[in-house]
């Protein structure tokens, strides 16, 4: 079924490329000659790091870019479980960075203009960093990494999911970071944005902005978090009141709660140079904030750009609709800045006349400190979409780059390069469809587009020798939509302009003021400015200041003129006689074909626009009422030129698509009176017309899903009597002969790819069949007949795919064809799953034994007797091994464990599962306790326990379920006694971690929420640290008695000479009364210490540490020189050691 070049065949963004217009194809004869394929083109290989080229479109090309990928990244790429997320990061100075669950791999792909002056050894290497702690999952846009003045290795801020953020401020030192949480109440974070050296702007997914500023203070590393809020108050929050009353109020909901889009912030310059500029986009809004260092934020404007693309998109797409703005559906799908402002992607959607989808780019002013009222530029794309419910999250998830004049959109299938400049330009598309493979991020490096492929790595997309968007086409239009720039010279040689010298003076004494600017123009045609400048004049004056003034006699007479030569009736076809209009018309074209026509009119229009300029005209247009609504004239010529491209594109593809396209012009022209003409001839010349033809195959879905069950029926009845033909006479073929026996590859020709094969073919009329089929139709009966078709294409696909891999079996590429293999069977059956075939799926999945389907069909459906039935149907093929592996990655243990508990299973099964968790102790403890078997149950826990250093309260549960287990074994009691013993000791060691103050583990970074689980020599040092300024003798007794947790004999001896050190530090020994010292040392911290001690039952020589040490103690510094000190401290000893001799 040919897809390539109909245009009533509802386009995806990923549409195969179309015939160019003529005015481009004539470039030929300049230019060398390119030949286009007809599909797809596809990135479907395994890159190769000493090829530079990846792949060739006919207008761009994919190569390899930077350095080679470093070994860890590939690893984690290779080995990475499918349930884990991964996301790349390219920042545009040179370094990119690689999240996998909680790793965070950084690496040099490019080396900085400024290199020179920074270390280089980074370059090469990856470093590796530990992201915080979430429950979600981590993602490379939460990550920033950036070079600090004055520093050579870069910083790296890391933000998870739930706000806890980690700053690093050097990635070569992964132990030296601190830590911070954005108290964001429950919201979700969505992207970090780099600032500096204001910091990081941190936003949520409900658009909360936080600014994040890394700071020294006293040498100490620390991060700061500040929400940036709204001005409040009447002068505070005037920009906003003043942009609700003149652009349009702000939904209430929205302004509680708006979902975000993206957050782009452009530097100044000049004066201006040290402000950044801050963009963010919300689902509804605009906000512009601005940040200078040392300053207090300012929000400039916010208002709802949401109404503006709405307006536009009915402008542009759906003028013809009659029905409310409020009908369209539009979204926001992404933002970047340009020149003067910003450029957004957008989408929108009309349900109540078509599902089909519309992609548009658009340009906003936003350098002034007003609000834009509307679009600068704004320019739909020819790629399209039909609008499903469950296919908004793949529909809506495009984002784009801009490099120059042109737009890089992309997803993770595809990347398709559009123009920015230059309306209706056909797109050139790349599709990523290797196994695996999928595009995971893309930023804009030294004017290049590069792109992370999860198979190629970074690759750059650049305009070949013969891109469309540097090819000059005969519409050259401006940012501005409808300006074009073109001059008379260009056409005035070759246009096709007869009107005779009777006909041109009728037109010049004419008192119609269309005919005397129709007059003005041949005028200009023939060269004759002096006359033409005349008429112009007398018909409207110059004016000494511009007039705004909607309606005016030179917008209307000008829209007019272009209107009467665009649908202009051929002056040499004689059949048009009788339709000809009274009056004296521009005959832009005296050819007989139709084509030639069209083209006649395009030069003619062009020298209409030229003209209109040269004579200064353009420049005092003001505003048309077009269908309703208000509009530059500028913007309504533009619509006359781009209908004209239209019609020529379609006109093009009539000879590829002539039932369809024949079809479509009946029902428009149904009403006309044909006169002895065709209907193609009344289509053809009302160009102005033309988006008629749009709405008409809008409205046929329908008849789209019949074709391609029709197409489906004619494939499925060829290849399944050659597949049955195969199957009969397999004996009759299969090689015997000595000579072939262990050589060879058996590759059915419905299997291979390229031109001698159906690969290609067969996997898009599969892909056809779901989307425009399948999806499309509301038809139950055309459905279910579709889904049958698709299944038994999908069943030839992957018959073919494994005849062929079992005969590489035992050779060296086997392993890998059967992860391609694997992939592509899994991706291909997905489909039914999806969109809840479970039956159809289940039948696919049986036959080529992908048993992840096969799980999540059981999962989705709660039919655990089919998961019982295929681990005893699978059991050869380790089924059972697969559905627990399954059950890990998926992070659902407790239902493996729960469905193991309540239904009997059968002994190999339950074999089966222990076999399985000796490799996994922490489940198999709770499989210990279904059985019985507390003991060992209670031996797992405490390994567990020992390994347990991340969290601080699941060490003391496991530790408690430990000491439980043990308690309710049948181990002898001695032994139970012991090991009770150990854990009450560990329980302990808890215990005093769980009794420091707050403040003193948040001074220093800890996540008190979340903490981790702190050795004894860091609990001693936090106990009598500075920090904790609420110490007494007993925090200091617990010190002392954390000494027992520690094994080596130095280190305890020097810890607890810090212990008394830091006591006397407490207290001020130099300004005490020395007329009583008794009286003073028994309010000294170090001597109630010691009476603690001493009351406790201590022996002597734990009471007090060595006097002798004490008093050459370089911790207390100055202090130990004191005569004041030396006096008090010998006092305190002396009365010690009299009371403890005297004491009974």
């Amino acid at each position: 079924m040919d897809r390539g070049g109909s245009p009533f065949t509802p386009k995806s963004l990923l549409s195969p490329r179309i015939p160019r217009t003529a005015a481009s194809s004539r470039r030929s004869g300049i230019l060398p000659s390119v030949k286009k394929p007809l599909g797809r083109f596809s990135l479907s290989g395994r890159s190769n790091q000493s090829v530079q080229v990846v792949f060739k479109t006919a207008y761009h090309i994919v190569e390899s870019f930077g350095s080679q990928l470093p070994v860890l990244v590939t690893e984690a790429l290779t080995f990475s479980d499918r349930s884990t997320a991964v996301s790349v990061h390219i920042s545009v100075d040179g370094w990119a960075w690689f999240v996998c669950g909680r790793r965070l791999l950084i690496w040099q792909y490019k080396q900085a203009l400024d290199a020179g002056k920074q270390r280089r050894v980074l370059s090469s290497q990856c470093q590796e960093l530990t992201l915080p702690p979430s429950d979600l999952a981590h993602k490379a846009d939460l990550v920033s990494v950036y070079i600090a003045e004055g520093s050579q290795v870069p910083s790296c801020i890391a933000v998870s999911p739930e706000g806890t953020v980690r700053y690093w401020p050097s990635i070569a030192h992964e132990g030296t970071s601190v830590e911070d949480n954005a108290d964001l109440q429950g919201q979700e974070c969505d992207s970090l944005t780099d600032i500096a050296p204001v910091g990081c702007i941190l936003a949520t997914t409900t658009s909360t902005i936080v600014l994040v500023q890394p700071q020294i203070t006293g040498g100490r590393h620390s991060i700061v978090c500040r929400t940036l809020k709204t001005p409040q108050g009447w002068l505070g929050g005037i920009g906003r009141r003043m942009s609700s009353l003149i652009f349009g109020g702000l939904p209430s909901s929205q302004i509680m709660e708006t979902k975000l889009v993206k957050v782009v912030a452009v530097a100044g310059s000049g004066f201006e140079s040290d402000e950044w500029r801050v963009y963010v986009l919300a689902e509804q809004s605009l906000q512009k904030w601005i940040l200078v260092p040392g300053e207090v934020e300012r929000l400039v404007y916010e208002f709802d750009v949401n109404r503006m693309v709405r307006e536009a998109f009915h402008e542009t797409v759906w003028e013809s609709s009659v029905g409310s703005l409020t009908e369209l559906r539009t979204w926001l799908l992404d933002m970047q800045p340009v020149d003067g402002g910003l450029m957004l992607l957008v989408a929108a959607v009309n349900t109540q006349m078509s599902p089909q989808l519309h992609y548009a780019l658009g340009k906003l002013s936003a350098e002034n400190m007003n609000p834009p009222v509307r679009f600068s530029a704004f320019f739909p794309l020819k790629n399209t979409g039909f609008y499903r419910d469950e296919d908004e999250a793949e529909l809506l998830s495009y984002q784009f780059l801009l490099v120059g004049p042109a737009a890089y959109v992309y997803n993770q299938r595809a990347v398709v390069a559009v123009s920015a400049m230059v309306f209706n330009e056909e797109p050139d598309n790349i599709e990523f469809l290797g196994p695996g493979d999928r595009v995971l991020g893309g930023a804009v490096c030294g004017n290049v587009a590069v792109f992370f492929s999860k198979v190629h790595g970074l690759v750059s997309v650049s305009p070949s020798d013969f891109s469309p968007h540097d090819m000059n086409s005969s519409m050259s239009f401006s940012e501005a939509p409808g300006a074009m720039d073109v001059t008379g010279s260009q056409f005035s040689e070759d246009v096709n302009i007869s009107v005779t010298d009777v006909e041109l003076e009728e037109l010049t004494i004419n008192k119609d003021g269309t005919a005397q600017m129709k007059a003005a123009f041949i005028y200009y045609i023939k060269k004759n400015l002096t006359q033409s400048e005349a008429i112009v004049s007398e018909m409207f004056p110059p004016e000494e200041e511009p007039v705004i003034d909607i309606d005016a006699a030179l917008d209307t007479i000008a829209v007019k003129v272009s209107e009467d030569l665009v649908n202009d009736i051929p002056s040499g076809d004689p059949r048009w006689a009788e339709m000809k209009a009274p009056g004296v018309s521009i005959k832009s074209s005296s050819s007989l074909h139709i084509l030639h026509q069209l083209e006649d009119k395009q030069k003619a229009l062009e020298l209409y626009i030229s003209f209109l300029k040269d004579l200064k005209l353009w420049n005092r247009f003001s505003a048309v009422t077009s269908r309703g609504v208000v509009m530059a004239t500028s913007y309504v010529l533009a619509e006359h030129a781009e209908k004209l491209v239209a019609i020529m594109t379609l006109r093009q593809l009539q000879a590829n698509h002539s039932t369809v396209i024949d079809t479509a012009i009946k029902y428009v022209v149904a009403e006309r009176p044909l006169w002895g003409l065709t209907c193609q001839d009344l289509f053809f010349r009302e160009v102005t017309e033309v988006h008629h033809i749009i709405q008409v195959l809008s409205k046929r879905p329908q008849e789209v899903a019949n074709v391609i069950a029709e197409t489906n029926t004619v494939i499925l009845a060829v290849l399944q009597e050659v597949i049955q033909f195969r199957q009969k006479k397999a004996d009759v073929f299969c090689p015997n002969s000595p000579g072939s026996a262990g050589i060879g590859e058996y590759l059915p020709w419905t299997a291979a790819s390229g031109k001698g094969g159906l690969r290609e073919s067969l996997l898009l009329q599969q892909n056809v069949t779901l989307k425009y089929g399948a999806h499309s139709t509301s038809d139950s009966t055309l459905k279910n007949q579709l889904c049958d078709q698709l299944l038994h294409l999908i069943d030839i696909i992957l018959d073919g795919r494994k005849c062929y891999l079992e005969s590489v079996r035992g050779t060296e590429k086997f392993d890998v064809l059967l992860q391609q293999y694997e992939t592509e069977r899994h991706a291909i059956i997905q489909q039914f799953l999806e969109d809840e075939e479970f039956e159809r799926a289940a039948i696919l999945a049986e036959k080529y034994c992908d048993f992840q389907i096969l799980i999540q069909i059981c999962e989705l459906t709660s039919n655990w007797e089919r998961l019982d039935q295929y681990m005893e149907k699978f059991s050869e093929q380790d089924f059972s091994q697969f559905l627990f592996g399954w059950y890990i990655r998926e992070q659902k243990q407790g239902k493996l464990l729960e469905q193991f508990r309540n239904i009997k299973k059968s002994r190999a099964q339950q074999h089966a599962l222990s076999q399985f968790l000796v490799d996994h102790p922490s489940l198999s403890w709770l499989q210990d306790i279904f059985s019985g078997d507390y003991k060992q149950a209670g031996s797992t826990l405490r390994s567990l326990a020992k390994e347990e250093s991340e969290l601080l309260q699941r060490k003391k549960s496991i530790l408690s379920l430990a000491k439980l287990a043990l308690l309710a074994s049948d181990e002898q009691r001695d032994k139970v006694e012991d090991q009770v013993q150990s854990l009450n000791a560990d329980l302990d060691l808890v215990s005093y971690q769980e009794e420091l103050p707050e403040v003193v583990l948040s001074s220093y970074g800890y996540d008190v929420e979340r903490l981790r689980v702190l050795t004894p020599t860091e609990l001693v040092k936090l106990y009598v640290c500075d920090e904790n300024s609420t110490a007494t003798e007993y925090d200091f007794k617990k010190a002392l008695e954390l000494l027992a947790f520690i094994e080596d004999e130095f280190e305890r001896s020097e810890l607890r000479h810090k212990v008394w050190c830091q006591a006397v530090l407490r207290d001020n020994w130099t300004d005490a009364n020395s007329n009583s010292p008794l009286e003073v040392i028994q309010g000294m911290t170090f001597f109630r210490l010691a009476d603690l001690m001493a009351f406790m039952g201590c022996s002597p020589d734990e009471v007090l540490p060595p006097l002798e040490r004490m008093l050459e103690a370089q911790e207390l510094g100055s202090l130990k020189d004191n005569s004041s000190f030396q006096y008090l401290l010998k006092v305190g000893y002396e009365h010690v050691r009299r009371t403890l001799h005297t004491d009974p």
